[in-house]
């Protein structure tokens, strides 16, 4: 196990740099991964044209696991906000399932997996609440229609159906018509501060590189996993 601390073996630049790449669709080190890659790249570009919808290699989410209070793995997908103060940042309901075992247990582990080129981080940490500030200058990133899903019920609770769902948000609209949509006491951000990040890079040989940066002592070191 080695010891690093230049730039070039600091796991948060490396995220970073994977993050940068991931959006672009380029930065892997293998020749027929570039190829792909470039490809992808313009394809990328040519459907975010016609709807953002249609760009299906968002770098920006993530799968989430916590853990239940009957001490269960639960999981889903977030939208990854940028790094904040050295944790990986996200918003959500603090009513929800995953805001409600986190209050019982901020342990949690974040994965990104992306195609182009093919790569996955995992991110094993603790979360810590972010600040009303925060949240309310996320909430005002939001647009108006998310804004009004997310006020009209709560997330994770049990509904009628979808009727109700419209219903509720219809509502919403009409109590705010013309002012602003205020932000809910309970919309809250996250950052997850890591103790362990580990890296993978997919290979056509299957030798996939693999590698993983433990925090001891306010140091990182890495070890070389076997794939």
């Amino acid at each position: 196990m080695s010891k690093n601390n230049s730039t070039d073996d600091d796991p948060i630049k490396i995220f970073l740099d994977w993050y940068l790449e991931a959006q672009t669709g380029m930065g892997s080190r293998f020749t027929k991964n570039r190829v792909i890659s470039t490809g992808t790249h313009l394809l990328r570009r040519m459907l975010s044209a016609v709807s953002p919808w249609a760009n299906l290699f968002r770098p920006d989410i993530a799968t989430l696991a916590t853990i239940s209070p009957e001490s269960r793995p639960s999981a889903r997908s977030v939208l990854f906000k940028g790094l904040v103060e050295g944790g990986f940042s996200f918003y959500t309901d603090y009513e929800s399932d995953k805001g409600k075992e986190l209050e019982i247990n901020p342990s949690a582990v974040m994965v990104f997996y992306w195609h182009f080129p093919p790569r996955q981080v995992r991110i094993d940490g603790k979360v810590c609440k972010l600040s009303r500030k925060a949240a309310e200058n996320d909430w005002k990133s939001r647009t108006r229609e998310n804004q009004t899903a997310s006020l009209a019920l709560r997330q994770s609770s049990i509904i009628r159906g979808r009727d109700e769902l419209v219903e509720k948000a219809n509502y919403a609209k009409l109590l705010y018509r013309g002012k602003p949509i205020p932000c809910p006491d309970s919309w809250g951000g996250y950052r997850l501060v890591p103790y362990k990040i580990e890296f993978w890079e997919g290979r056509f040989d299957w030798l996939h590189h693999r590698e993983k940066y433990l925090l001891n002592n306010g140091c990182w070191e890495k070890v070389y996993l076997a794939p």
